[in-house]
């Protein structure tokens, strides 16, 4: 979502535990209520301590500043989760919307202790119902020197025609197979099944974790149950990664009893603990 809006906004407005994330008593506008709701996910987020977060529909100032919230009283996703978490960020941004004089797109968020940022490669996509970008980041870490990619994927959500996802994933691989090879991780929302043909092209060339949890759906429509698997974290088949542990959302440590994660978002969260091998030349 693009942190303006939603569905259980009311009833979360209303409980306790909601309004403790930041200490807040009343909601005097939008943004207080965007903030305690981002700063609920990173509560949630923070127990798994991951170094690599790639999110969607993110909204930042044109503006860039070390504050998370802008002169039009609208907040910066990735800025203010980058403070919550400790971490750095990258933003890609593919839309800007004039009511609210702010940018949306992806972002990757990382941990800046244990990585550095060797490059950074924005690429265009085929253009679908809005622009997208696929943002990728050459990461290199501190400790070992091995060095890999992570791009944060959001594909076109056409709900009945996935002609430019295909194309989108091509235009993702050809950039990918054709330049300096580095061992390589999708992350993000690709808006297609597993049965897809934008995915059944992608597996040609990635693989995810092959356990049933990776099967179960990851976004829905307000206040309905999930329903649909259009989240992926896919890894390159080229390189020796091995995933260790993955966790679906809905499987998550429940902070509140009373906070379920999918009144916190439309899609839930995925997290893969993995390792990758390389070998010394």
């Amino acid at each position: 979502m693009r942190g303006r809006y939603n569905c259980y906004e009311e009833k979360l407005k209303a409980n306790e535990n909601f309004r403790r994330s930041i200490n807040i008593t009343n909601f005097n506008n939008q943004a207080d209520f965007v903030r305690t709701n981002l700063a609920t996910i990173a509560n949630h987020i923070r127990q798994y301590d991951p170094d690599i977060i790639a999110i969607q529909e993110v909204q930042e100032s044109p503006s860039p500043s070390s504050s998370s919230i802008s002169n039009n009283n609208q907040i910066s996703t990735a800025t203010y989760l980058a403070q919550q978490l400790d971490m750095t960020f990258t933003f890609s941004p593919t839309l800007f919307d004039n009511e609210v004089q702010m940018q949306y797109g992806t972002a990757i968020l990382l941990n800046h202790y244990k990585f550095r940022i060797i490059s950074v490669e924005i690429l265009s996509l085929p253009l679908g119902l809005e622009p997208r970008t696929c943002l990728c980041l050459t990461i290199q870490s501190r400790q070992t020197n091995i060095t890999f990619r992570a791009c944060s994927i959001h594909l076109d959500h056409h709900p009945t025609n996935n002609r430019i996802r295909l194309q989108q994933s091509n235009t993702i691989i050809d950039s990918l197979t054709k330049g300096e090879y580095y061992p390589t991780v999708l992350l993000g929302d690709f808006n297609d099944n597993q049965t897809s043909a934008t995915l059944i092209n992608l597996y040609k060339y990635f693989y995810d974790d092959h356990s049933s949890d990776s099967s179960r759906p990851t976004w829905s429509e307000c206040n309905e149950v999930l329903k649909d698997k259009i989240d992926y974290i896919l890894l390159d088949r080229q390189s020796q990664w091995t995933i260790k542990s993955f966790l679906h959302g809905l499987n998550m440590k429940k902070l509140y009893p009373s906070i379920d994660i999918t009144m916190l978002s439309d899609h839930v969260p995925l997290f893969a603990d993995t390792s990758l091998s390389v070998s010394v030349k």
